[in-house]
């Protein structure tokens, strides 16, 4: 819309604009100025302090200003431009409901500015009617409504003259599904509408009472008027619609009976109506259980009517069968057929409508109810019922929430390991009338069939009678590393290689080359390209791929080193290790040490008291090697033994910044989380150079040295042999 911005010249108004109820706020007013039936100027108001008080800066004291408020979205005021456009041209001005709400709620007044003052008040009128549909009585639960014949579009302005209404306006409308959420205590404003008349607009409420289901029609005014609430109250027996009293502003409607559309009946004499179905007293209404079933329906009505499905779901499948009777006649015989409905799935309603001459008459109502069963945590099931996590997870998988009456068991594949267990929780302020059930995945320490082979396992709910069974199925697959316990910790048995996510790069205990011998002596004696590939890879923070060691001709480095890395001792300890594996903290490898510089002496067997108090005993040997076909020096396995365990601590030495070379073979720093500035490593010296010294210590290191990863086992609750 054309705007001229008149010019202060002492002919400014200051104009209270008076509105009531929740939406009473102007929004971007403005005055439109008519002389003699013309435009003359359009003027953008300004606050003027006061509560709803505007200044209109307007250049003379005649003619009629019509004031707009929120009416910026309306596209038809683009045409109204000062000096050409008439006062017909904007009474003619129309707009959508969506138009005339989407900056607040377009409002219209006037005033004749021979007779105005220097302050005024104008009555703003609202150029749209509202409608609310409310529950009247306890027990009523609105769970949708469908409302027809709305005018798409009509006028701003109220008409003094000529056609109240937009001739020819296209027809639209309107729904609504309140889903699981039924409408139950409150009224609440369902859209606004535009003024129009005529039989057209109809309302259709789907309501829930008494323990069935019901459908009403309500047919609206015959006029529906700006600046009206109209109220759809939803009783027992049916609905009204009125308009209360109240002190919004809104002014008072006219009111319209209802009625509720004649049911249509189940017989059920010739239904098949089998376990988990049931018809309610009222034969309009039939629940279908969550499990997988089917039935038939025979439908009554009058004679010459057909049955319409309105509504469909993925898991239900209707068919009809077209029957003959006399009086009440058998419609139909309809044959339903209803999947297994999984935990999560939301109910789903079918409309089954009799129509009779075009119109419809009656309703049964398919209610295919939500499975009871509530699941919680990382099992999430496919449409088959199916949890594939595709990878090794432990712990709790989930949670299963079932009803008081039920029953839930775990069941395992002959040749399958008992990999999961459940057990029942007494969760805090539980629903009431229903068990929680805990799910969890187990481990098994060194299991020669981890492999990477899938694990399925079916969790079974039923009965107690063992009747209503349904099942789901989860799968994992079985990974792992071999482990070695020491005091109250499994620790890996070696060094990580590769990605540190990936298993197949890994040692896995069906390929343990020492699952029944000591490491210690085969990492002595075995052959040093063998040993190469025992040896494990370095690592830098966040970086997944392995620093393989290499040889460039004339030093050894670590291929792929970068300058820096991220934080061991901050990141998340599962980073940087295998699914179900960790990086170990300061407290677990302050079990192979008596204090934070601990000297644990040079080649030979010694025993020392631990910073936990125990007994440990440590040999240490030495062996010279070479690698990739080039002498790499003196390494030394560190073997610690606690009640008969053994965990031996090797690896190929850090690389300490990227320069080729700068590799400190025998110093073997481990990547240590909870610390942001320290870590572990073994400071240890050939006993030919510093004879008696194998440091393990606690001190200051930087990002981009490497380090050794030595994972250990996260907390498992469930272990299973």
């Amino acid at each position: 819309m054309d705007s001229h911005y008149g010019q202060p010249d002492g002919s400014g108004i200051t104009v209270r604009l008076a509105t009531a109820g929740p939406d009473n706020s102007p929004d971007d007013v403005r005055g439109l100025v008519f002389s003699d039936g013309r435009l003359t100027e359009t003027v953008e108001a300004e606050p003027a302090g006061g509560e709803n008080t505007y200044r209109f800066d307007i250049s003379g004291r005649s003619g009629i200003m019509y004031i707009l408020s929120g009416a910026s979205s309306i596209e038809g005021l683009d045409g109204i431009i000062a000096g050409k456009s008439t006062f017909e041209d904007l009474a003619s001005v129309t707009g959508t409901a969506e138009e005339m709400t989407s900056c607040g709620t377009a409002m219209t007044g006037s005033l004749d500015l021979e007779k105005a003052g220097d302050v005024n008040t104008v009555s703003m009128t609202r150029s749209v009617a509202r409608l609310d549909i409310a529950p009247a009585e306890d027990g009523v639960r609105i769970h949708g409504i469908r409302i027809s014949g709305i005018a798409e579009s009509g006028y701003l302005l109220p008409r003094t003259s000529g056609m109240a209404y937009p001739d020819d306006v296209p027809l639209t409308e309107y729904s609504k599904d309140h889903g699981d959420s039924p409408l139950e205590n409150d009224a609440e404003t369902l859209l606004y509408l535009v003024e129009q008349s005529g039989e057209s607009a109809s309302a259709e409420i789907s309501a829930g009472f008494g323990g069935a289901m019901h459908t009403f029609s309500v047919r609206l005014p015959k006029s529906i008027s700006r600046n009206t609430v109209y109220t759809i109250k939803v009783y027992g027996n049916g609905a009204s619609l009125s308009v209360p009293v109240n002190g919004d502003g809104w002014e008072e409607g006219e009111s319209a009976g209802s009625s509720p559309v004649p049911a249509g009946k189940v017989d059920t004499d010739n239904s098949v109506i089998p376990d988990g179905v049931r018809v309610n007293d009222g034969g309009d209404t039939v629940y279908v259980s969550h499990l997988k079933t089917s039935f038939t329906l025979s439908l009554l009505a009058e004679p010459g009517s057909k049955v319409v499905t309105d509504g469909s779901s993925d898991l239900v499948r209707i068919e009809q069968v077209p029957q003959g009777k006399s009086g009440l006649e058998k419609v139909a015989a309809v044959s339903v057929s209803s999947g297994m409905r999984m935990p999560g799935v939301s109910e789903d309603r079918i409309n089954l409508d009799i129509v009779t001459d075009g119109t419809a008459t009656g309703r049964v109502v398919l209610v295919f109810m939500r499975n009871p069963v509530g699941i919680g945590g990382h099992i999430k099931l496919d449409a088959d019922g199916t949890c594939d996590f595709g990878k090794y997870i432990d712990g709790e998988l989930g949670t299963f929430r079932i009803p008081a009456d039920k029953m839930l068991r775990l069941e395992f594949g002959e040749d399958e390991s008992p990999w999961m267990k459940a057990v029942e929780t007494s969760e805090a302020n539980p629903e009431p009338g229903t068990r929680v059930y805990r799910i969890l995945g187990g481990w098994k320490p060194n299991d020669p069939l981890a492999d990477g082979r899938e694990q399925t396992g079916t969790i079974v709910i039923s009965d107690k009678d063992g009747s209503g069974r349904e099942s789901y199925t989860v799968k994992r697959r079985n990974l792992g590393l071999p482990v070695v316990k020491m005091g109250d910790t499994w620790w890996a048995k070696y060094n990580l290689r590769g990605n540190v996510k990936d298993f197949s790069d890994q040692i896995t205990p069906d390929r343990d080359p020492a699952a029944h011998d000591r490491l210690a002596d085969l990492l002595l004696y075995v052959p040093d390209t063998e040993l190469y590939g025992l040896m494990g890879d370095q690592y830098q923070g966040g970086y997944l791929e392995g620093l393989e060691l290499s040889y460039d001709g004339s030093s050894f480095y670590y291929d792929g080193m970068k300058s820096s890395g991220q934080n061991f001792g901050t990141m998340d300890p599962g980073t940087m290790a295998p699914d179900g594996y960790m990086i170990p903290d300061y407290d677990d490898f302050a079990f192979f040490s008596a204090s934070d510089n601990y000297n644990i002496g040079g080649t030979g067997t010694r025993s020392f008291t631990n910073m936990a108090g125990e007994e440990i005993s440590v040999t240490v040997s030495e062996r010279t090697v070479s690698f990739l076909g080039q002498e790499y020096g003196t390494i030394a396995v560190y073997d610690f033994s606690h009640e008969g365990n053994h965990w031996v601590l090797y690896g190929p030495g850090h690389q300490w910044n990227t320069t080729p070379g700068n590799i400190a073979r025998m110093n073997i720093l481990l990547a240590t989380y909870g610390d942001s500035g320290r870590s572990w490593c073994m400071e240890g010296y050939a006993e030919a150079d510093r004879p008696g010294q194998n440091w393990m210590k606690f001190t200051s290191q930087n990002q981009t040295k490497t380090r050794t990863i030595r994972c250990i086992k996260s907390p498992v609750e469930y272990i299973y042999e």
